[in-house]
């Protein structure tokens, strides 16, 4: 049987890299998906592979450092599926501006927090009321493995992130009463557009895969596969965990 089976899931962050293979993996086993996304072309353009495959999935556009973004987006879910299992806290930034710490911009700062930390809280505080009404359900959020190392003119990133954690074990607590369940994936280097500039300099990535156990660098699918789990019923006794998902490189 199907993972997912009758279950309503919400990914933000759809429209490509590790969002887009987490929805249509859903999709795969069973889940009903609505794609959350700013990216009026990405968006619908997974929701039209999932549909190719015989999935059922829709496109809600969300700015989640808009809270009314964030409302409208479990609203239209509910409207269109009538319920919520599950949401992937995925959308993120790595800021083009993000550098060191004496040239950090508070604009900089403030749109990274904002997407990666503040949108998240946004998405959660709906989701969850729609989650109880229905007996419970599953969040999974996006971390980074920066979250438990040191990288530096990532500051800004690197906090947020570093937050993703800390909402996640704080949110498990609170909502364990609701049998709602909270964890986080925290993935290492993955090759999505988010970090394409990282992916074209050929001497980083040689000095990173000399720093990963496994001899290469994160797929999407890698980081979906962890999600699914998470989200499934298979994990039903796992809540407030961080998942590192990089290779073995944060044990070196």
């Amino acid at each position: 049987m199907p993972r997912l089976q009758d279950k309503v899931a919400i990914v933000t962050g759809a429209a490509s890299g590790i969002g887009r293979a987490t929805a249509a993996l859903f999709a795969r086993e069973g889940a009903r998906v609505v794609v959350g996304d700013r990216d009026d072309e990405g968006g619908p353009a997974t929701v039209a592979s999932i549909r190719e495959e015989g999935g059922d999935a829709i496109f809600v556009h969300v700015d989640i450092s808009k809270e009314a973004d964030c409302a409208n987006l479990v609203k239209q879910t509910v409207a269109h599926y009538g319920q919520l299992d599950v949401l992937h806290n995925h959308a993120g930034i790595l800021h083009p501006g993000d550098g060191p710490i004496t040239e950090l911009l508070e604009s900089v700062i403030d749109e990274t927090f904002a997407i990666n930390c503040k949108g998240m809280l946004f998405t959660a505080k709906h989701a969850v009321k729609e989650m109880i009404r229905g007996g419970g359900g599953s969040i999974v959020n996006t971390g980074s493995d920066l979250a438990f190392v040191g990288l530096a003119n990532l500051t800004a990133y690197t906090a947020s992130k570093a937050a993703v954690v800390g909402v996640t074990r704080t949110l498990a607590v609170e909502l364990a009463p609701h049998n709602i369940r909270v964890n986080a994936v925290c993935p290492g280097f993955t090759y999505t557009g988010m970090n394409v500039d990282m992916a074209a300099d050929t001497e980083l990535i040689e000095e990173m895969k000399r720093d990963y156990l496994i001899k290469r660098l994160g797929r999407p699918e890698d980081i979906a596969a962890t999600v699914l789990l998470l989200a499934s019923d298979e994990s039903a006794f796992t809540t407030g965990a961080a998942f590192v998902i990089d290779g073995g490189h944060t044990i070196r």
